[in-house]
């Protein structure tokens, strides 16, 4: 399996860790690239013993916060046979935290946003043919859940994670649901299969699963619910006006095909950019779906009270 925490980190910004403890408060230790590259690399075989506890956010970028005990980090560094500078200079500082009572350390990472992908066609490889025992693979790989949002569910689509369907590796395999799908093809979206709204306030898993519930709504709700899921619809598309004022557009095919045409390194960057930045597909879309499941109807009330006071 891939190591998600290495998945999700963007090396090219400054890795950052500080002890928790108040009376130790403003040492901290950065690490720039690439030096930050060899101690999350050190760190990654920990990754079992990180407790993830928020996201903080500046301007530049959005940097995951991880809880790393001092005794298990020293632990893992006393029995390499090679340490780097860079290592040696992280001991000395954990050994010294240690030495005043210090237990935990808090690891600031920076974020690398996944959020958007584009589908390139490759001669020989239908997009939409599905290899049922790649699938079963990636299912027993994923447990059924989605990438990018997290939902379980066992009618999810084939996803290879590089864009590439040549590579059948197992870390290259993995699985999307009917929402998150369409996020992975924006270069093939036209303007009536959603819009791109901006969302500062919404993690990009938590639209996904919104969406689902809207569709469900839509096709099984009383004429109340389907009501309210239509406000809450118009609530989230209403949010393209801010996109269309910075972008120029909310057209959803326009920002896949500045993606594929960008260098991989603007791609990153443009990843990054469009962090608050969702994609709202057309309902319409996901109705013949049956892969859909939400919160229960009857919490209607309370759900569309919530979205729509949210602003």
């Amino acid at each position: 399996m891939m190591n998600t925490f290495l998945q999700h980190i963007w090396q090219r910004y400054p890795l950052v860790i500080e002890p928790c403890e108040e009376h130790e408060s403003g040492e901290k230790m950065v690490f720039e690239a690439p030096e930050n590259n060899a101690i999350i690399a050190l760190i990654a075989p920990l990754s079992e013993c990180l407790y993830h506890c928020g996201i903080s956010h500046n301007e530049e970028y959005d940097s995951d916060v991880w809880l790393l005990p001092v005794a298990d980090c020293l632990r893992h560094i006393d029995a390499l046979t090679v340490i780097n500078s860079a290592t040696r200079t992280l001991l000395m500082k954990v050994r010294h935290w240690q030495k005043n009572s210090v237990t935990l350390l808090r690891l600031n990472v920076a974020h690398r946003y996944y959020t958007f992908e584009t589908e390139q066609q490759i001669w020989g490889h239908e997009s939409n043919a599905v290899s049922e025992p790649l699938r079963k693979r990636a299912r027993e790989l994923t447990r059924d859940c989605c990438d990018l949002c997290g939902y379980s569910h066992p009618e999810h689509t084939l996803r290879f994670r590089d864009g590439n369907p040549e590579n059948d590796t197992d870390n290259n395999l993995g699985v999307c649901c009917a929402v998150c799908l369409f996020s992975t093809r924006l270069n093939r979206l036209s303007a009536n299969d959603g819009v791109m709204v901006y969302l500062p306030t919404m993690a990009p898993e938590d639209v996904s699963h919104l969406l689902r519930t809207l569709a469900l709504a839509r096709r099984e709700g009383n004429e109340r619910q389907k009501k309210d899921a239509a406000s809450i619809l118009n609530w989230l598309i209403s949010h393209r006006e801010e996109t269309e004022a910075y972008w120029g557009t909310s057209h959803p095919g326009e920002f896949g095909q500045a993606l594929l045409s960008a260098s991989p390194e603007l791609r990153e960057t443009l990843q990054q950019r469009l962090r608050h930045v969702a994609l709202i597909v057309n309902p319409e879309l996901l109705l013949n779906h049956s892969n859909q499941s939400g919160p229960p109807l009857d919490a209607w009330p309370q759900l569309s009270q919530h979205f729509l006071c949210h602003d």
